[in-house]
């Protein structure tokens, strides 16, 4: 269902896009010398007074395609002559036909400045997408509101799918190569955003859902560190459900490890007589990338429930034998965070009010989900929690679930929002809430953590999935109030609520890319002081007003700290 989300903003950028030429002078076609080669840009317009310059289809790793398919990035050998950087460069292959181009050779970055000279704070942006869709391409994360706020911004492509994530368990797929992938761009940024105005010891990666977890990822790799210097995660984090594929030797639930998940991809490929893993990555180098793509699970084919277990390829721990640069991940999301081993950097952290409302969408277009959940109440139970199902403990669990958000019973259509409030805590809000917590309590540089509840005439994605009868905002709701779409929406009154909330977005992710503090500057857009985390998960509720809280849905993340201790 997150896949649905992201289509939903492939339409937007798509449907109402215009054609994007111009006529410029040498003038307007800035050439930068980078590491790897020379780059001539274009110069855009922000609006009235604003325009910037844009780099786009940097490639900053060689093309992952041959052998380099399923090994981490190599570095780009760089080009000869000077490399026309005015358009994006190739999507990543994956299940959406919703991208310009698709290719194997992806591995690009875009930069956004209005000066390239001085050091401007720098912000690169990771793309959602359920690890498996999504692009970087301005059409969808327009950079106007952001570098029009003194700050450079850069987005990224990454390998997505089997392709970025897929794991044999061992030394032959080590898996996570979409993530090394983000590590290898923070490299080359290192080494080059001066050119671009930027300023490398003040980077602050960002991103949502997918990128969300991402960026979270890349603080718990120690591989990572020292290329970052703040971090923001929007509706993503590690321990969500879906982010995470487990390794888990004594699972009673059976739920697949990432080496079986790779077998079951070759099977789909109807690749015979495989029997060992280095037999089986020989063989997926000479498939076509789209076949493999094309091979593997639609969301809509995942085991019910869906969103609260893992996607097929999504970020695993290494396998044994992981050594050097290789280490992206050594240990458990979970353990690298109670031992207080990640990068200690500043960190935002949060979620949309109303994340899994769009799983409403599900139940129209699969009315199975109740049934089989009312038939197999233990679906209700975190498979984490390794509750063996029919259990008395399972049992009671479900019981207690459906005591306390729809007032006990089978599911039914007439409760279907209660139902989405429980998916909402544990798709997001549970794993986000636990991440600001662990933070916190484990680093001195602070944790600021928020809620986004604005409702107004940028919430598109719930206006595209004909959700405005429910309150609240929902997932990726926020994109809106922070990049600018291509030709979407028509243009707002000034008088329109939404043009402040947007205003208050993008000022509190600038000033705390720029000073380390969101509220560091107050103003006539932000008069209130946003506390960072001290022990009461205090929070900022971005909403038609900006209002300082404590213990954000504090009744629902208590019933679940409570069950955690008493089964988990």
């Amino acid at each position: 269902m997150l896949k649905l989300v992201f289509v939903a903003l492939s339409l937007a950028a798509l449907v109402w896009a215009k054609p994007m030429t111009k006529d410029v002078s040498l003038n307007d076609r800035p050439i930068i010398h980078t590491s790897t080669g020379w780059l001539q840009g274009t110069t855009e317009s922000c609006g009235l007074f604003c325009s910037y310059y844009s780099f786009r289809g940097i490639p900053y790793a060689a093309p992952p395609t041959g052998q380099n398919r399923f090994r981490a990035p190599q570095p780009h050998p760089g080009w000869s002559g000077t490399r026309d950087a005015s358009e994006h460069g190739a999507s990543c292959p994956s299940g959406s036909r919703l991208s310009r181009t698709i290719s194997e050779d992806c591995l690009f970055l875009n930069i956004y400045s209005q000066n390239l000279v001085g050091r401007q704070a720098v912000m690169v942006w990771i793309h959602g997408g359920s690890f498996s869709g999504g692009n970087g391409d301005s059409f969808t994360y327009g950079p106007d509101h952001i570098v029009d706020d003194n700050v450079v911004m850069v987005t990224i492509n990454y390998r997505l799918g089997a392709l970025g994530f897929l794991s044999t368990g061992d030394q032959e797929s080590t898996g996570n190569f979409g993530l090394k992938d983000a590590i290898m761009a923070l490299r080359w940024l290192r080494d080059n955003i001066a050119h671009f105005g930027g300023d490398p010891d003040n980077i602050t990666i960002f991103g949502e859902s997918a990128g969300g977890a991402a960026v979270h990822y890349l603080l718990l790799s120690p591989s990572a560190r020292g290329l970052f210097h703040k971090a923001i995660s929007q509706s993503g984090s590690a321990l969500n459900p879906w982010a995470f594929q487990p390794n888990m030797t004594h699972d009673i639930l059976c739920l697949p490890q990432p080496r079986d998940v790779a077998f079951e991809l070759g099977r789909n490929l109807g690749l015979a007589n495989i029997q060992t893993t280095a037999q089986l990555i020989s063989a997926l180098r000479n498939v076509d990338p789209m076949r493999i793509v094309e091979a593997t699970p639609g969301s809509m084919e995942f085991e019910i429930p869906r969103g609260i277990t893992p996607i097929p390829f999504v970020p695993c721990i290494d396998p044994p034998g992981t050594t050097g640069n290789e280490v992206f991940l050594p240990r458990a999301p979970i353990d690298i965070m109670r031992d207080r081993s990640f990068n200690q950097v500043p960190y935002i952290t949060g979620y949309t009010s109303a994340e899994s409302l769009v799983m409403i969408r599900e139940l129209l277009l699969d009315p199975s989900v109740f049934p089989t959940i009312n038939a197999s109440p233990h679906l209700k139970v975190p498979f984490w929690w390794n509750v063996a199902p029919g259990s008395a403990a399972a049992q009671s669990i479900a019981n207690q679930v459906a005591d306390f958000y729809w007032g006990g019973g089978p599911l039914h259509n007439d409760i279907r929002e209660q139902w989405t409030h429980y998916l909402s805590d544990l798709m997001f809000l549970w794993g986000i809430d636990q991440t600001a917590r662990l933070h916190a309590n484990g680093q001195t540089e602070p944790v600021y953590y928020y809620r986004f509840s604005f409702d107004g005439s940028l919430n598109l994605i719930k206006r595209m999935m004909l959700l405005t009868a429910y309150p609240g905002a929902v997932h990726a709701d926020d994109i809106f109030y922070l990049f600018s779409v291509t030709s979407v929406p028509p243009p707002l009154l000034p008088t329109n609520e939404a043009i402040m909330t947007r205003r208050r977005m993008v000022r509190l992710w600038t000033n705390f890319a720029r000073f380390g503090n969101p509220t560091a500057n107050q103003d006539v857009i932000i008069r209130v002081n946003w506390s960072r985390v001290l022990g009461s998960q205090e929070f900022l509720d971005i909403d038609t007003e900006l209002a300082f809280g404590r213990n954000p849905f504090q009744e629902r993340m208590a019933f679940w700290n409570r069950l955690e201790g008493q089964y988990a």
